[in-house]
């Protein structure tokens, strides 16, 4: 379901996939829906949004991204119903959702998107573990298209491209990389900690890597994200639970789903903290001179 925005390559990925595996494959455009959706915001109101890139604000941006992103979700429930009955088959299908644990803890989908589904295979799976699981099955299986998608940056390919080369990517979007949110993950959910207790553990694990204020800095933009976005959790198709740290709120995380997102208190606690250790490790300089 490509738009304006989709790369050739990814298009190109999607068709080779197909072929490998044996599935029926329809390769559509949603522009004509995308287009019809914003004509009719722009009829009643009499504005027309425009990306960041054309000179539009960070709400028109993500309005239409989102718009993108939910017609699609439309599309191919359409699909499901009615495919087989086009081609003269019997029955009908299940969508299947495609976002994993990672993202799902984040928030980083877009409410009643193409995320919304029937069930979700990878929704219990880490991103980590999908990218090992992936080349598993480049090796086990012979599907080579599969070594092309793991090469390829992962981006949700909604807002225009450069050149005709994509301009976004999942990483750069949300602020943080796939590595760091499992980390945060399995802190969250098993470990069961909060903001402090977060910046804490990760003191020690990352003690090598990042400073103090480069900790408390990492752990206050994701709690922010976190529980921005918490409310998407209610919402979250049932997946496989392969992680501990499933995100899924309405049956295996029963923490409120409502936050402060400024977290005063925990956030105050770390700023302390790490005011100390600063003040320490400046004391400790001294010293040696």
């Amino acid at each position: 379901m490509a738009s304006e925005n989709s790369s050739q390559d990814t298009s190109d990925r999607a068709r080779e996939l197909a072929q490998q595996i044996g599935s029926h494959h329809i390769g559509l455009g949603i522009d004509p829906a995308v287009k019809a959706v914003v004509g009719i915001f722009s009829l009643v109101t009499g504005k027309r949004p425009l990306f960041a890139v054309h000179g539009g604000s960070s709400r028109e941006n993500l309005a239409l991204q989102n718009v993108q992103a939910r017609l699609r979700m439309v599309i191919a429930y359409l699909f499901a119903q009615l495919s087989l009955w086009s081609r003269g088959a019997p029955g009908g299908l299940l969508v299947l959702g495609s976002a994993n644990v990672d993202e799902s803890l984040l928030g980083y989908l877009t409410k009643y998107d193409c995320s919304s589904a029937d069930i979700n295979p990878i929704g219990g799976i880490s991103k980590t573990d999908l990218r090992a699981f992936i080349q598993f099955c480049v090796e086990r299986f012979q599907l080579p298209a599969l070594q092309r998608i793991l090469a390829a940056p992962a981006t949700a390919e909604l807002e225009p491209l450069a050149d005709g080369q994509v301009s976004q990517t999942d990483e750069e979007d949300m602020g943080m990389t796939y590595a760091e949110l499992s980390v945060y993950g399995t802190l969250r959910k098993v470990a069961k900690t909060g903001p402090y207790s977060m910046f804490c553990k990760l003191l020690h694990l990352w003690r090598d890597l990042c400073s103090p204020r480069q900790v408390a800095d990492k752990v206050k933009q994701f709690f922010s994200k976190y529980s921005l976005n918490r409310h998407k959790t209610t919402t979250l198709t049932p997946g496989y639970h392969a992680e501990r740290y499933s995100p899924d709120d309405n049956r295996f995380d029963l923490r409120p789903f409502l936050y402060r997102a400024g977290w005063p208190w925990q956030f105050r606690c770390i700023e302390n903290q790490v005011l100390q250790l600063e003040r320490r490790e400046r004391q400790d300089v001294d010293g040696v001179d």
